[in-house]
């Protein structure tokens, strides 16, 4: 059973047992609630088995659920740089300070956005998964997979270009 946004408000010690026993690669390193409610979780990600051979590392990041069922994640560890990362709130001027990841179009089909129905579990891995393909970003200077299009589209929708993509979606939403 995926842990839904009430899981995560009503039961922290709960959330820490699912991540780490049931999501690969993930260690929770602290579990906060802040004052005006919600949950933020510092979690540590191995590599991939395969990954690690090639010499990436352990990756950090930190998920925050506010009380209202809005989700963010954030990359923690060195100063970096980040193909799919939101500016800064504080303005341009603070480049990526506190910008959270990009993990999605919000416009995209509902079968490749996460939405509180698929689980924080599946959150957790598309932020592992996320913090992965930066370093692979990083070392290749391509994005592993299709690359999600950015900002408003000049007409309709963005369009899904790859075969895989327009089937996932079409799997995704029968």
């Amino acid at each position: 059973m995926a842990l839904a946004l009430s899981d995560v408000l009503d039961d922290p010690a709960r959330v820490r047992r699912v991540l780490q026993d049931e999501v690969f690669g993930v260690t929770v390193d602290d579990l906060r609630e802040p004052r005006y409610g919600g949950l933020v979780i510092d979690l540590t990600f191995a590599p991939l088995p395969e990954l690690g051979v090639a010499g990436y590392g352990v990756e950090r990041g930190r998920v925050s659920v506010r009380p209202d069922g809005a989700i963010y994640a954030f990359p923690l560890g060195p100063d970096r740089t980040w193909h799919h990362r939101n500016p800064s709130p504080l303005g341009p001027r603070f480049g990526k300070l506190a910008g959270d990841l990009c993990l999605w179009y919000p416009k995209d089909p509902r079968a490749l956005r996460w939405e509180w129905d698929d689980g924080l579990e599946q959150y957790v891995t598309r932020v592992h998964r996320h913090l992965l393909f930066e370093e692979y970003y990083r070392r290749e200077g391509q994005w592993p997979v299709e690359d999600a299009p950015h900002a408003e589209p000049v007409n309709g929708a963005h369009p899904i270009r790859s075969a895989f993509m327009r089937e996932e979606e079409r799997r995704w939403a029968s």
